[in-house]
């Protein structure tokens, strides 16, 4: 009985095993990631929670009513959990978990197209451990996002509709993709181009009005709650700082499709090597591979769909590889189908070899594709720091969370039921403080900045009249805030547990007045080392952050154990 012959009969073990380097693999994040993951999944989770407490799709309570949630299913999938009040850890695990069983699921799925396509069971189990561990598939758990339920219900889909004939999970299945991210309407009628291949005309055309139904559906419901058809988030990418022009805007673009490339770097690389160095001929080797045309062409077209998207799109924010991650197991099917042709023509110890060390490769150089929000960084410092109240500035719930409670003592000193508060860092900050409107800099939450761009900064804070103002770094660079006449003439520095912030004029001068505050001349040195140098952001200002903030000379400071006015 040979290899092949094993692999069709599979034994569930190597679905097992995956799912048990998974188990292990929540565990640890939940336990050393925990708050300390990218901010963006926390967005939707205060989304979230807003919605289950009121009713109203907003930021936070106070917040205006706008779509800043970037998946219409992930954010009602969260919303049922709000409904039993989580903490905010509890919020950000929960996310956790979801994510991660959405990752099992979609690793079922996987295990059940290996199967379909006859891999061999080495190549399997070297699929669902790549799949498993890589460092995408780490990330995404880590931050508790939703594009492991786009990657399960796109495996589901693909499977319900060319492996086997389910027209239940089907159904399920196109809903929830759709449902899932804006653009998995196109991968969607990628995912459906096979069909037309293959003459199944009927099943084409009925798909087609499911899909256009669901989408149909959204975009009534999107235009009765918000006006209008288009997310808000969507918007906000075509100002900067997420679009860019010009020659940046191409290298953007083929820097997005190389993305998933970079990833499976070792992996293509070592398959290559076989396609070169294999003892059949070149016109053998070709035959072999487009032998499997029709599962090729399926496996193909969410490949080609992410890519495409990519090349439209430009890079995103975020971990590389994070917007294609539905890429990815398509992508290792495929790869494994190459495999096992090819590794047919070597002897048994030779092609075991090269699978363990494509996979181990493919895995150990994944996790070093990161740009921002490494996963393994936060469980590293989290084990430096282990047992200890130390806290830093990031782009982590966690961080932005400090900025918020740091925000709701200047609202609860003052005796306002909420506080306006403008900033870029809204994610960890709205999910634990329900009380400050967010007035989104980073345009992804605010209405009028996201359609407007930041040419519409000065009107905003005009309209908003924000108590605070928050900003720092990029995003004090792409609005050019320090230059706004309004900013400059109406907001001084202040500093409030360690956060350096900026505040009304009005508000300073009352807390002044009433005791609650000094003024810290940068004359005196204590005064200039917590204004530069001891500050909870000290690690991630530029320049021209440092220029700013001491540029009238002082700052205020809260008076210790300071009650409400």
């Amino acid at each position: 009985m040979d290899d092949s012959s094993i692999s069709t009969r599979c034994p569930a073990r190597y679905l097992w095993i995956a799912l048990g380097v998974q188990a292990l693999l929540f565990a640890t994040i939940g336990a050393l990631v925990g708050t300390h993951a990218w901010d963006d999944g926390a967005i939707t989770l205060a989304y979230s929670r807003t919605f289950a407490q009121t009713g109203r799709i907003a930021l936070t309570a106070a917040s205006e009513q706008v779509e800043g949630a970037s998946s219409v299913a992930w954010f009602l999938l969260n919303a049922l959990v709000a409904l039993f009040h989580p903490s905010f850890e509890g919020a950000i695990l929960t996310a956790q978990i979801l994510s991660g069983i959405f990752l099992g699921l979609a690793t079922l799925f996987i295990w059940l197209i290996a199967r379909h396509l006859r891999l061999r069971s080495r190549t399997t189990l070297a699929i669902l451990t790549i799949f498993s561990l890589l460092g995408p598939s780490i990330s995404e758990v880590a931050n508790g996002m939703e594009m492991t339920l786009l990657t399960a219900s796109g495996l589901a889909l693909v499977y319900s509709l060319y492996v086997v004939e389910d027209r239940r999970l089907l159904t399920v299945a196109v809903i929830v993709f759709l449902m899932t991210r804006f653009e998995a309407m196109i991968y969607y009628a990628f995912i459906l181009l096979p069909q037309l291949l293959r003459k199944q005309f009927k099943s084409f055309v009925v798909l087609s009005l499911l899909g256009l139904a669901t989408v149909g559906l959204q975009e009534y419901a999107r235009y009765s709650i918000f006006g209008d058809i288009v997310p808000n988030t969507i918007r906000a990418k075509m100002h900067l700082p997420y679009h860019l022009t010009g020659v940046d805007a191409l290298v953007s673009r083929l820097k997005a499709v190389f993305e998933p490339i970079h990833v499976l770097l070792p992996i293509l690389m070592g398959i290559g090597g076989l396609l070169l160095f294999a003892t059949i001929s070149p016109a053998a080797r070709l035959r072999r591979i487009l032998g499997r045309n029709d599962q090729l062409i399926v496996l193909s077209m969410p490949i080609i769909a992410v890519l495409f998207f990519s090349l439209l799109t430009g890079q995103n924010w975020g971990y590389v590889g994070r917007m294609q991650f539905l890429l990815f197991p398509f992508a290792l099917l495929l790869s494994g189908c190459v495999f096992d042709e090819l590794a047919g023509a070597l002897p048994a110890f030779k092609s075991s070899t090269a699978l363990v060390g494509i996979a181990v490769i493919g895995i150990i150089f994944s996790w070093t594709t990161y740009n921002t929000a490494s996963p393994l960084d936060a469980i590293a410092w989290s084990l430096r720091h282990r047992g200890e109240a130390a806290e830093r500035f990031g782009v982590t719930p966690a961080s932005f969370r400090m900025t918020g409670l740091a925000v709701d003592k200047l609202r609860r000193i003052l005796g306002l039921p909420t506080i306006v508060v403008m900033t870029p860092d809204v994610g960890g900050l709205a999910l634990c403080c329900d009380r400050i409107r967010v007035v989104d800099s980073g345009l992804l939450t605010n209405r009028r900045l996201a359609n407007e761009g930041y040419g519409a900064l000065s009107s905003v804070i005009a309209e908003e009249k924000p108590e605070i103002i928050q900003t720092h770094a990029d995003w004090a660079v792409f609005s050019r805030i320090y230059d706004n006449p309004a900013f400059i003439r109406d907001y001084q520095p202040i500093l409030i547990d360690a956060t350096r912030l900026y505040v009304r004029n009005d508000v300073a001068d009352l807390l002044v007045r009433s005791g609650k505050a000094d003024r810290c001349p940068l004359s005196r040195l204590e005064c200039l080392q917590k204004a530069l140098q001891t500050h909870r952001h000290v690690e991630y200002v530029y320049r021209s952050d440092d220029v700013a903030f001491p540029k009238t000379g002082a700052f205020v400071e809260l008076v210790e154990a300071t009650p409400s006015l």
